[in-house]
């Protein structure tokens, strides 16, 4: 049985592609969620508001790879790119004590 994967990612947007990157983002959570790939959550740092948390939910190590192939995520993450800096990733993130 597939287990959920907890990812998460802080970025902030470059300048001058504020409003365009959280567009982009938007449609990336969207282009996931209709490819049945995760769930996510956005944050904005209240202290720094030019940085923002993605909490992301991968339903499955099969869907995060799945997701790796679709055109419409791949068109998504290649805006960010250009959009965003990525602060930090952490790609799997596991309970720090058992369930």
């Amino acid at each position: 049985m597939s287990q959920e994967i907890l990812s998460l990612a802080i970025f902030q947007p470059l300048p001058g592609h504020e409003d365009a990157s959280l567009a982009t983002m938007l449609d990336l959570i969207a282009a996931l969620a209709a490819g049945g790939y995760s769930r996510d959550v956005l944050y904005r740092d209240a202290k720094s508001p030019d940085e923002y948390v993605l909490l992301r939910h991968w339903k499955s190590e099969e869907t995060r790879r799945a997701a790796l192939e679709d055109p419409n995520v791949l068109r998504c993450w290649a805006r960010l790119a250009q959009e965003i800096r990525t602060v930090r990733i952490y790609e799997t993130l596991e309970e720090a004590w058992g369930q």
